[in-house]
């Protein structure tokens, strides 16, 4: 064999070679991701465009609006209309998607929501506003479980022994980051566009629901190629009023029988009325303690997002420590969330305000697993789902009277004065679960109900 034969042999065998251990590689590869390896990344890659668009704005939502003229009395209005439209519509939109399919639900709500966005852009009334907030709350409702349906129902056709807790945390991680994300490109993205007219059209403030709108117009194609429903679309009679009302009446039923079920109720309208105080007004609160810079504002907020999830990771030692006793964990860490609620509303400095508000949202990340735990102790299996839509519902009412009782008390006194009264409302639902620690016990998921 001449040396150029030789030459060409030898490397006929390194490409052979290359190619078999690239293919060994892939299938490598494919073993070690698991059959839900391409419905994660489609699910993760959804979760994540949903919340880096929907945080862009977060923390300069309610500057946009006081930039155009908006009092915190209407902006308190605003938020307090799209908190009783996702509650109205949360438990309806389930049915739809059950019974319409996850996907087109979820294409729908990407359409209302990105729709929204170009409303909000053009908002110098109350009635667009309000158009705004109805549009918006729509779309939120209709997302809220149609993709997470989709993904489970997809994991346990594909891979019926796959465990879901790991996928869930890891979904929770790729939501958290992609908030941080998302807040801290908002509060950067005005900075490039100075040059713009303040209270415009667009400006720098509204730069950023332009930038939503993108992000959110590349999740709709996402789900549009990524998401496969072989799930066929079912007539069920349940989307209707008369549907709506036997979910509701089945809830009223459960909840006279377990006291347990009416205390969590209780709590839950409790957080979400303290937490309208907390959300709704915590931009303008931080702009008169340092100032209107959006980076600041934006790094605050992302503080937020880290010390909820650092909540959440105590919360698992904590429980172990207190014997799952988690109505006293849910006490504990809420009680301290409210007196650390109280002490931020005394603040006069930006610093330690921003730790104190730091300090709340770690409270509430520790709460809520618990808290979660004993709603699903406690919920018969027959009617979980909407027995668990009906305590979220519970927090959007919560949240719509805090909005509206709270605004109105901005606007004539102060914010500090709303905070006072709201970090003392998140103390006091401490009752609600000290009481549920004295009747733990009894505490058990009750018979499925027909």
């Amino acid at each position: 064999m001449t040396d150029l034969e030789l030459l060409n042999h030898a490397r006929n065998t390194a490409s052979d070679y290359q190619q078999e251990a690239a293919c060994q590689r892939r299938a490598h590869a494919a073993v070690r991701a698991g059959p839900t390896y391409r419905l994660e990344r489609v699910y993760y890659l959804s979760k994540a465009l949903f919340w880096f668009a929907t945080a862009l704005p977060a923390a300069l939502s309610v500057l946009l609006l006081q930039s155009r003229g908006f009092t915190l009395l209407q902006v308190g209005l605003y938020l307090g209309v799209y908190s009783l439209t996702v509650a109205l519509l949360e438990v309806p939109s389930g049915m739809l998607a059950d019974s319409w399919g996850r996907k087109r639900t979820t294409l729908l709500a990407c359409a209302l929501l990105i729709a929204a966005q170009g409303v909000l852009m053009w908002a110098f009334s109350v009635p667009l506003l309000l158009v705004w907030a109805l549009m918006y709350g729509a779309g939120r409702a209709l997302i809220s479980g149609a993709l997470e349906a989709w993904f489970v129902d997809a994991v346990e056709e594909v891979a019926p022994e796959t465990e879901m807790q790991p996928l869930f945390a890891k979904a929770g991680t790729v939501e958290l980051l992609a908030l941080t994300l998302g807040t801290l490109a908002g509060g950067a993205l005005p900075k490039l566009f100075t040059g713009l007219p303040e209270g415009a059209v667009v400006s720098p403030l509204s730069v950023v629901l332009l930038a939503s709108v993108v992000v959110k117009g590349l999740l709709f194609m996402v789900v549009l190629w990524g998401v496969r429903e072989t799930r066929p679309a079912q007539t069920v009679h349940g989307t209707s009023r008369t549907g709506f009302r036997v979910v509701l009446v089945n809830a009223a039923d459960v909840s006279r029988k377990r006291p347990t079920l009416r205390l969590l109720f209780g709590g839950a309208l409790a957080s979400g009325f303290a937490l309208a105080g907390l959300e709704t007004f915590w931009q303008p609160r931080f702009a008169e303690l340092s100032g209107p810079d959006t980076l600041v504002l934006s790094v605050i907020l992302a503080g937020s997002f880290g010390a909820g999830m650092l909540g959440n990771l105590a919360s698992v030692p904590l429980c172990r420590f207190l014997g799952g006793r988690y109505a006293l964990v849910t006490a504990l860490t809420q009680g301290l969330g409210g007196v650390a609620f109280v002490f931020l509303a005394l603040q006069t400095r930006a610093v330690p305000a921003a730790l104190l508000f730091w300090l709340v949202y770690l409270t509430l990340g520790m709460s809520g697993s618990p808290r979660q735990t004993l709603l699903n102790r406690v919920v018969p299996s027959g009617a979980r789902a909407a027995l668990l839509s009906v305590a979220s519902l519970m927090t959007y009412v919560g949240f719509f009277a805090g909005s509206v009782v709270l605004g109105g008390l901005a606007e004539r006194v102060s914010v500090a004065a709303v905070w006072g009264l709201a970090g003392a409302v998140l103390t006091l639902s401490v009752g609600f679960y000290l009481r549920l620690e004295g009747v733990q016990g009894t505490a058990k998921a009750a018979p499925s109900v027909h």
